[in-house]
């Protein structure tokens, strides 16, 4: 049986889920968070109606509870219910008496630990997820003999049926340690920043499904509060000719934006923000006008993907909008081009436009009425499966 993250891309790339019986390791780089998405993992598993099992040895269950409210979940009645408990390996080192039914008073004592997390399994019963957070902790007081509790854990998870989570910062352990952890799992899921130009972003990438390792494809995420993981694109170009419909598509697209005008003409910078199916992005769109263009080079980069907005009625301004994507230097990038003002006269079809264009067949180009919204969400969706093109469907062997 397999059960959904909560983020459809990342279970996309799990083939599923993840699946009862096997393991899960969430690596991260120091500063990048792993915890928020144990939470929304949990969060789903508890909603769907299965049990949770969180072990913690680096922060009180009550401050738990609290982080995981900020992100928009309640997990005050699964607890009440007994369908969420915690295995309290922190309160110890205080010297304090913890109020959880499930209590290590030694935490320096690794058999406690396992013996009272076997005892948590048993009473919670089958198809379980259980989180180990954290698995560095863990290694910085036991060592090496933690790796080898894995194939114990193991048998642990197949026999009751249940997923082992475990939340590991890779902290500077040595790499014959890190390269075991990565041997005795099924999945990895590698969390790590990425800073190009200006644009700090983390980053998701799958290493490991199944036993098997796979092509590694990076995909950029932010924590949202309420909502928790989401997909983030941090720039989407919209750019195009004057007066094409640049920013009425910005303005369809957006949950919020903001452009300056001076009549009916962008003057400035368009900016959008876009949010759809557990999807976010944050859209530019660029002046059209030929005066601008020594800022369109600036304006592209760092772009994930790019739509092209044409007037369909106005062929005489193609040329110009092929001109606009090599001097924003995206032209190559994944891009999708809206054919706008399909419902006024003489508007030419999308094919007609994709022959005086003599753009390739595998660019999208989709008919659109940006003032009535018309194939716009449709249009964004086609760029987003470009952008992450191959991840639901290569599992290449890197081995």
């Amino acid at each position: 049986m397999k059960l959904k993250t909560g983020v459809t891309l990342l279970d996309d790339m799990l083939k599923g889920g993840l699946e009862t019986g096997a393991t899960t390791l969430i690596t991260s780089k120091p500063f990048t968070e792993a915890a928020p998405l144990a939470y929304q993992i949990a969060y789903r598993w508890l909603n769907t109606g299965y049990p949770v099992i969180y072990l913690t040895n680096n922060k009180r269950p009550d401050i738990i509870m609290e982080d995981v409210k900020r992100y928009g979940w309640n997990l005050v009645k699964f607890k009440d219910e007994g369908m969420l408990v915690f295995v309290d390996a922190y309160t110890g080192f205080m010297g304090i008496r913890s109020e959880e039914r499930y209590t290590v008073l030694n935490p320096y004592n690794l058999d406690e630990i396992d013996g009272t997390l076997l005892k948590a399994v048993n009473d919670v019963g089958k198809r379980s997820l259980i989180i180990i957070d954290s698995l560095s902790t863990m290694l910085d007081h036991f060592g090496e003999i933690v790796v080898e509790k894995f194939e114990e854990w193991r048998r642990i998870a197949i026999l009751n049926d249940s997923h082992i989570l475990y939340i590991f910062v890779e902290w500077n352990f040595e790499e014959g340690i890190k390269r075991r952890l990565r041997d005795r799992v099924d999945n990895i899921i590698s969390l790590s920043p990425i800073e190009k130009g200006v644009i700090l972003s983390d980053f998701f990438t799958i290493e490991k499904v199944g036993g098997k390792p796979i092509k590694p494809v990076s995909i950029p995420f932010r924590y949202v509060r309420p909502g928790g993981m989401k997909v983030y694109i941090p720039k989407i170009l919209i750019t195009g000719p004057y007066h094409a419909g640049k920013t009425t598509v910005v303005h369809a697209l957006s949950t919020r934006a903001v452009s300056v005008q001076r009549g009916e003409t962008t003057v400035a910078l368009d900016f959008g923000h876009f949010e759809h199916k557990g999807f976010q992005a944050d859209l530019f769109g660029t002046i059209g006008q030929q005066r601008f263009d020594p800022i369109l080079e600036q304006l592209g980069g760092e772009t994930l993907g790019v739509i092209l907005v044409v007037d369909s009625t106005d062929p005489s301004s193609f040329p110009r909008a092929i001109e606009m994507l090599h001097k924003a230097r995206v032209y190559g990038l994944p891009l999708v081009v809206f054919a706008n003002k399909q419902d006024l006269p003489g508007a030419l079809p999308p094919e007609k436009i994709r022959e005086l264009m003599k753009l390739p067949k595998d660019v999208p180009v989709i008919g659109t009425i940006a003032t009535k919204k018309v194939n716009i969400i449709e249009g964004i969706e086609e760029l987003l499966k470009l952008i992450f093109k191959g991840v639901s469907e290569g599992d290449a062997d890197n081995s």
